[in-house]
């Protein structure tokens, strides 16, 4: 039984069928728990207009989804392939950290560091 979805703020009304058929491909393809979750959030705050046409423009123009946590995703995944490297490479923390002691004479910078020098800062050593 297809479910209603409604954004009373805009007199948006979305019912969600089961399946439905990609326009592009002419594929009938099946509503995932995704999509409904997205849609019964958007309807509750009432942004379901926004949401459908934000899908609209992304599809029809072709622009990759933005995904908040996308950067930070991919520094999680670099990070993994640099203790991969370590562990695979025989390297033992709690050895070296005994024996190479950090002493630094500066003082700590604690300014904001931009999330491109850390993507450049990965790159350079993971990559």
């Amino acid at each position: 039984m297809p479910k209603k979805y409604t954004d009373y703020f805009h007199d948006t009304i979305l019912t969600i069928p089961e399946n439905f058929i990609n326009v592009k491909t002419g594929e009938t393809e099946a509503i995932t728990s995704k999509i409904q979750d997205q849609i019964a959030y958007h309807s509750k705050n009432n942004t379901l207009i926004h949401l459908v046409f934000s899908a609209l423009h992304d599809y029809f123009h072709g622009t990759e989804p933005v995904h908040k946590n996308m950067a930070s995703d991919a520094i999680l995944e670099e990070l993994l392939e640099l203790k991969r490297m370590l562990l695979q490479d025989g390297y033992d923390s709690s050895k070296s950290l005994k024996e190479c002691p950090i002493v630094s004479r500066k003082e700590p910078d604690h300014t904001p560091v931009e999330l491109k020098d850390i993507e450049d800062l990965l790159e350079a050593f993971g990559g």
